[in-house]
């Protein structure tokens, strides 16, 4: 048995197949079942003892009906979690009948079939076979290396290692096929360090589709992150050359991507709406996403798939050349609605219908290491956590958050500073970029680099 009939076996594809064909006797002009399983593992533990041990198993089936309208394509959507059933006839009726409720929509589109997968594997056989004991040996030597690496630690809050694997599949009256199967593992720890009476917490975590991660440099970072915080001063209200840490250029950067949703652009609640070929930010600054990418520094590229979830190729699309907008995240209705190329950037759970997402988000790096973009500095400040991300203002792009880091004294890292408040505008952070790390960094599916801004007014408490 290959390894993706193992999750989602010939005998379910041809119930779905069948339902398909029951839905287009019934009328409907289109019919889709997604359908996504994954089964997972996880060791916890905490100061050296185990806490936890857990066993998940997830799945869904979720059915499209499209119904032809006068003036467009009305859509319905029913799922189960139930993938045994004799037969799932009884689901696409039901995504019919519901598919008479929703308005009608002009610019719906499905994909016709298209491409192969011709990537590297996103699967490996040894994540299946990893047992019970070696999670919990992972975990033990996280936190033992994290120990291991700095006296201060007092304390394991958590150390985990997770593991799992999982299958999806797209299936359309178009005749679109798109099977996936893919493994992961993942290690994280959270801590606290302590000097005096001063405690801080911290953590770092990591993930690849081999058990193959560092746990020295996992927990090596994470108690680095705890020593910086610890015994914060207090840095005066002004402006300030800042540096952005790779982890929060990750989470900025992810900010952006949001606002070029194309869904949300046409419905004016993008910073970015109508500003396609115009100077966004810095010409320093070009964001890439990118579902066919293999390598990414040092491992496979986590986020890559051979398809999108509406069956199209998956594709590079340059976001931001530049500092120049090129192209919103389309599905194939927003592409048509704006009259655009599809981007193949639609992403689905089994319950959802087919929304934009990112695959693989990075800046291209520049050629400034650090410890020159911190001469280039001076004096000024290292951010390396921010807070409240979430409250930034789509529309206007107003944001004012909570932030913590190191003061740079005469170009080097000095005492910590906390309680700070970043406050102004993203397009304003995006236009004072003036040099570009080439420390890129990976998070996931997404990467981040240091990255220099000038003039940024910065308030502490």
């Amino acid at each position: 048995m290959t390894p993706f009939a193992s999750f989602i076996p010939e005998s379910l594809e041809t119930r779905l197949q069948d339902g398909i064909a029951h839905a287009l006797s019934l009328g409907a002009e289109g019919a889709e079942a997604f359908v996504s399983v994954s089964r997972s593992h996880k060791a916890k533990v905490q100061n050296g003892a185990l806490e936890d041990l857990t066993v998940s198993k997830r799945g869904g089936l979720g059915v499209r009906v499209i119904r032809a309208g006068g003036k467009g394509f009305q859509t319905g959507l029913a799922t189960t979690t139930d993938l045994t059933a004799p037969d799932f006839r009884h689901l696409f009726a039901q995504a019919w009948e519901l598919s008479t409720l929703g308005d009608e929509d002009p610019w719906l589109r499905q994909a016709d079939p298209s491409g192969t997968d011709d990537l590297p594997s996103r699967f490996d056989a040894a994540v299946e076979a990893i047992t019970s004991e070696q999670r919990i040996a992972w975990a033990l030597d996280l936190e033992a290396q994290a120990r291991r690496a700095s006296s201060k630690v007092a304390a394991v809050r958590e150390s985990a290692w997770s593991d799992g694997s999982g299958a999806s599949l797209l299936l359309t009256q178009k005749g679109v096929r798109t099977p996936d199967v893919w493994s992961s593992c993942s290690a994280a720890i959270e801590l606290a360090v302590a000097d005096g009476e001063d405690r801080q917490a911290a953590g770092h975590w990591d993930v690849s589709r081999h058990p193959s991660l560092d746990l020295s440099a996992i927990g090596a970072e994470a108690a680095l992150k705890g020593e910086r915080k610890l015994n914060p001063q207090r840095l005066p209200a002004g402006r300030y050359p800042v540096v952005l840490h790779p982890e929060v250029a990750v989470d900025l950067l992810g900010i952006v991507a949001g606002m070029l949703d194309a869904e949300s652009v046409l419905k004016q609640r993008s910073l970015f709406a109508g500003k396609l070929g115009e100077l966004i930010a810095s010409p320093l600054l070009t964001l890439v996403d990118d579902g066919r990418l293999v390598e990414a520094p040092g491992r496979p590229a986590l986020g890559t798939e051979p398809w999108d979830a509406e069956g199209l190729p998956t594709r590079r699309n340059v976001l931001i050349e530049d500092g120049v907008l090129k192209t919103y995240l389309h599905t194939l209705k927003t592409a048509a609605e704006m009259g655009m190329a599809a981007t193949a950037s639609a992403g689905r759970g089994f319950g959802s219908q087919p929304g934009a997402t990112t695959f693989n988000l990075f800046p291209l790096a520049g050629d400034v290491a650090p410890e020159v973009l911190y001469r280039m500095v001076g004096n000024g400040v290292l951010i390396t956590e921010i807070m409240g991300l979430h409250t930034v203002d789509p529309v206007s792009g107003d944001l004012s958050v909570g932030a913590s880091g190191l003061r740079i004294r005469d170009g080097l890292l000095a005492e910590p500073v906390d309680k700070l408040t970043f406050a102004g505008n993203l397009r304003d952070f995006l236009t004072r970029i003036v040099a570009v790390g080439s420390d890129l960094r990976w998070y996931g599916s997404s990467a981040g680099l240091s990255i220099l801004l000038e003039g940024i007014s910065m308030g502490g408490a």
